[in-house]
């Protein structure tokens, strides 16, 4: 008896301490957001577009890379570099990390836009690209012919008085072909020597532009690098209406595809933004296109183009070939980062569903274990226990669960507790020994012996790594008392809650690539909440959602969801609490517990058969005081007599088993043998007629 009673003690110990891991996990993971796990991530990405940023800046100074609304009236023309890197827009990988988009154009490559300049973010592009370019460039070192066909050339309406630079726009096929002839022209006339530069901006082709047309203009793409021609071409690929218009991405072009609100900027001539080496890829993070320049500005800067320059242009050096490399491989590095935060979000997701999966079996665990618990106490009997846990208690779980500082409250005794329900139990707990470990009521929260539990994430004897956010970052440590757990071995887990704050890299602040290195090497992936480095869970190169929408590749995690992260703690807790409620009703259900509750559960069946018998002999008496009158009733008192113990049997095995719930012992021979006392009016009255 004194075993049992230990054992139950124990088991309410282990029912407060699980009620209380779910009392504060549910708050938890109502309240976590899968998508502020990766907080290395976003810091990286923070140091990427300051690294971009900079690179930007020095491959797009002054009109070439300035935003146009801000800029001084009294700003010059020229610029100290040629116009071969141009902004576009302005990437935002987070809210607020912001850089400047550049790609390379003349000496160099095109421009593609998959919308034309119907598209009015399409046509603000269009307009501040060509006042960059026109305000930056040396006098004369720049031509430009444009193609529009909308609504006769309004795209191009602001840039007026300078027909010398930049004539008025083709508005329909036939301009449009002798815009290629020049192009055409100036390719086979073209010098190895300096000289100027032909820019053609295609703001929209003629309607049913022919097929032989198209393959004009990619004649000129594939060619012109090399001769100084350079093609802004919006709408391109045109729409694949027939074969002839079906036409290929432009050669030696950086694609841009617009979305809505904002657009995808491709790789860019001889290199790519794909952080995986596959191509092709584009820059992974949103782009925002830049708007239309004020209407004042251009007046001004063609007024100044139309006038004599009285100051000679000055010397023009080298945009910095390491920048351009240092911008390419920070924007592959910031491909990887934005991969490695999807797998992240995605495998914290999982933990999270998961965790919330075990929260809602342990919860039916709890209740079966309270009632299983409360008859087993009943049937011992004693003073009632407390089954609901403290407010310290709930306090402990969530620091341990979330890795906070424990929290100092009210005792159990406090007068602001909440009702308990309460059950009998009949001595003090007793110390844990070697079949059971229950921790003491204060302190850290028992996680608990994962011996026996398959579904549980770690085994007994690993650890977490990492420590609390303490200011000396000691990591506190729980030994249940009195003896080792219930372990294989016999071993004790060190329960050590990992930081959720941000891990340290392991590249150095200063670290990166160098002049001439080439793209920087890719970093270790995701440690998500201080855990273990784990394999990259990058496939496939960035794509676009049906309808438009952004983001990249889905990126499948190639682990299950680590117990390193706030919801795999939770789980793993959850699990861990589950196999010991299963435990401690094992131990509660083992061979001894009968014996010992032999001495209350026999009394109470032995009572119930005796009630049974009393009533099936009782109900006797008169049928054989009248078979002494009747001779019909005497014969049928016989057989009666011997079904009666029969029935009184079954009527007593029927009552046991339908005043207890779980299945108990019902003591089936000591029931035949009280249920006989129901033959003791028929051998009273079979002994008075034979010795009568």
């Amino acid at each position: 008896m004194a075993r049992l009673r230990a054992r139950i003690e124990r088991a309410a110990a282990l029912h407060r301490h699980t009620a209380a891991l779910v009392a504060a996990a549910g708050p938890i993971l109502d309240g976590y957001s899968p998508s502020a796990a990766p907080t290395e991530q976003y810091a990286e990405q923070h140091d990427l577009t300051a690294e971009l940023r900079a690179d930007a800046n020095l491959l797009a100074p002054g009109w070439l890379g300035a935003q146009l609304d801000a800029l001084s009236p009294t700003t010059p023309l020229g610029g100290p570099l040629p116009p071969t890197f141009v902004r576009v827009g302005q990437a935002h990988p987070l809210d607020d990390a912001r850089f400047p988009v550049v790609v390379p154009l003349l000496r160099a490559g095109h421009i593609a836009i998959d919308a034309d300049a119907r598209d009015s973010r399409v046509a603000g592009l269009l307009r501040s690209l060509v006042l960059r370019l026109l305000a930056s460039s040396p006098p004369g070192s720049v031509r430009i012919r444009a193609v529009d066909a909308v609504e006769e050339g309004s795209t191009f309406g602001w840039f007026a008085g300078i027909e010398s630079i930049m004539p008025p726009p083709a508005t329909d096929a036939e301009g449009l072909r002798a815009v290629l002839d020049e192009g055409e022209h100036w390719l086979a006339t073209r010098t190895d020597g300096a000289g100027p530069t032909l820019l053609i901006v295609i703001a929209s082709l003629p309607e049913l532009t022919e097929g032989r047309d198209l393959a004009r203009i990619a004649g000129l793409a594939h060619a012109g690098p090399a001769g100084r021609l350079h093609l802004i071409a919006a709408g391109w690929p045109p729409p694949p209406l027939t074969a002839e218009t079906t036409q290929a991405p432009l050669p030696h072009a950086t694609q841009i595809a617009i979305r809505n609100p904002h657009a995808w900027v491709g790789d860019p001539p001889g290199a790519t933004f794909s952080g995986t080496g596959v191509t092709p890829g584009r820059l992974n993070a949103p782009v925002y296109l830049d708007p239309d320049p004020p209407a004042d500005l251009v007046r001004r800067v063609c007024a100044q183009l139309a006038g004599p320059w009285t100051t000679p242009p000055a010397p023009v050096g080298e945009p910095s070939r390491t920048a351009w490399l240092n911008y390419v491989a920070a924007g592959q590095r910031l491909d990887a980062v934005r991969r490695e935060v999807i797998a992240v979000v995605a495998e914290h997701k999982a933990a999270l569903k998961a965790a919330r999966d075990d929260l809602a079996a342990i919860r039916a665990k709890l209740a079966h274990h309270q009632a299983y618990l409360t008859e087993v106490a009943r049937e011992v009997g004693g003073r009632p226990f407390d089954v609901v846990p403290s407010w310290q208690e709930t306090q402990t779980a969530a620091s341990v669960l979330t890795g906070a500082a424990q929290p100092g409250g009210r005792r159990r005794s406090a007068p602001q507790q909440a009702p308990r329900t309460t059950v009998p139990v009949s001595s003090p707990p007793a110390p844990p020994g070697p079949a059971s470990a229950v921790p003491p009521v204060t302190g850290n929260l028992y996680m608990g012996s994962t011996a026996g539990n398959t579904g549980a994430i770690m085994g007994p004897h690993q650890t977490y790594p990492g420590a609390l956010n303490s200011p000396t970052g000691a990591q506190p440590v729980y030994r249940p008392p009195g003896g080792a757990l219930n372990g294989p071995t016999g071993a004790q887990p060190v329960y050590r809650p990992p930081v959720s704050g941000v891990p340290a890299r392991p590249q150095s602040p200063g670290q990166g690539p160098g002049p001439g290195q080439g793209p920087a090497p890719a970093k270790s992936p995701a440690q998500v909440s201080g855990g273990p480095v784990r394999p990259a869970a990058v496939s496939g190169v960035p794509v676009s959602a049906p309808g438009g929408a952004s983001g990249t590749g889905a990126v499948r995690p190639q682990s299950p969801p680590a117990p390193e992260s706030l919801p795999g703690r939770v789980s793993h807790a959850l699990r861990v609490a589950a196999a010991g409620l299963k435990q401690s009703e094992a131990a509660l259900a083992a061979p001894g517990r009968s014996d010992t509750a032999s001495s209350t559960r026999v009394w109470i069946n032995a009572a119930v058969y005796f009630t049974f018998a009393v009533l099936a002999a009782v109900v006797q008496v008169p049928t054989l005081l009248a078979g002494e009158r009747f001779d019909e009733i005497s014969l049928l008192a016989l057989p009666c007599a011997l079904v009666l113990p029969a029935l009184a049997f079954a009527l007593g095995w029927l009552t046991i088993g339908a005043t207890t719930r779980r299945p108990t012992s019902r003591t089936p021979v000591m029931g035949m043998a009280i249920s006989l006392l129901a033959l003791i009016p028929m051998i009273v009255f079979a002994a008075v007629l034979f010795l009568g």
